[in-house]
């Protein structure tokens, strides 16, 4: 027997964790599953600098730690799962299958944020877990005072660059272009650190090594010239992608698998809303997946308190 909850929120991101508080206030039965850890993605970001009533930053764990207490202070539900199967709807009640349970709700929010996207090259799948990992705040410390590669140029890969800067020996960060992507004042802190240097217009074709990963060869994005990079470790920031297959034809997706919604944070299904990275939006950080995640929740409590009617 499937067990029931009025509000379903899937993912304990920044949106989820507010939806699920905001929820939980307005009187509202809800259950958060949540994929391994709370947090998503933002746990693996060392330092938070934009948020609002935090002047000295904080961490992305120490910020999701708090968003987690806050929450559960009013009753918030949550349970980790390792799959969603799929979710389906009949007579305006959603079933989700997770794993072996069952679950059944009158309204959802989908806050499931992304997955980091692979290069796709000789020996990646190879060495993931062997030297290849995705985050540096997971495990930068396998590699304390080794050489290590960080792939791409953009917040992420500088924001990690200079944590694990902090740990090993050596940073090399390795971005395809002649200029970096990331905020500057993250560009000024990475040119200006001994330990990092950056390689312009450099490109990895392939991993290698025995057991574990062992240098990188690198091809010149200007005159296509090969090299070879001794390292320890590599962690890839190459982008993101939404993983919500899950969801069948109850939501349209853009081109790049982001979930559309109306500015209500809507998707076409009745009952069923978007909010944080997994949704079509121009700008994914931790203040505005908030902002989503209050506003679905306050969506999904006047559709809940419309079919009570």
């Amino acid at each position: 027997m499937a067990a029931f909850h009025e509000a379903i929120i899937i993912g304990g991101g920044p949106a989820g964790l507010t939806a699920g508080l905001y929820l939980k206030r307005a009187g509202i039965d809800t259950l958060l599953l949540e994929k391994a850890i709370l947090g998503g993605a933002v746990i693996n970001t060392w330092q938070i600098e934009n948020y609002p009533g935090f002047p000295e930053g904080i961490s992305g764990r120490d910020l999701i730690e708090k968003f987690s207490a806050h929450a559960k202070a009013f009753g918030l539900k949550i349970k980790e799962f390792t799959n969603v199967e799929n979710i389906s709807l009949k007579d305006e009640v959603f079933a989700v299958k997770a794993d072996e349970f069952n679950y059944e709700a009158k309204g959802i929010i989908i806050a499931t944020g992304t997955q980091p996207i692979k290069l796709g090259i000789p020996g990646e799948d190879k060495f993931v877990g062997r030297g290849i990992s995705f985050c540096a705040t997971c495990d930068g410390m396998f590699f304390k005072d080794l050489d290590v590669a960080v792939i791409g140029g953009g917040d992420a890969a500088i924001e990690e660059g200079l944590s694990l800067a902090n740990i090993v020996r050596k940073v090399y960060v390795v971005h395809r272009r002649d200029t970096l992507r990331a905020q500057k004042i993250l560009q000024e802190r990475a040119f200006k650190h001994p330990k990092i240097e950056i390689l312009f217009n450099k490109r990895p074709i392939e991993f290698k090594g025995k057991d574990a990963m062992e240098y990188i060869v690198l091809e010149d994005t200007k005159d296509n010239t090969k090299s070879e990079l001794k390292v320890d470790g590599v962690f890839i920031y190459a982008g993101s992608r939404p993983d919500v297959a899950f969801l069948g034809d109850l939501v349209d997706r853009d081109k790049d698998g982001f979930i559309i919604t109306d500015e209500n944070l809507a998707t076409k299904t009745r009952g069923l809303f978007a909010a944080g990275d997994v949704r079509k939006k121009r700008l994914r950080q931790v203040s505005t997946a908030v902002g989503d995640g209050a506003l679905a929740a306050y969506e999904l409590e006047r559709y809940l308190l419309e079919i009570r009617q």
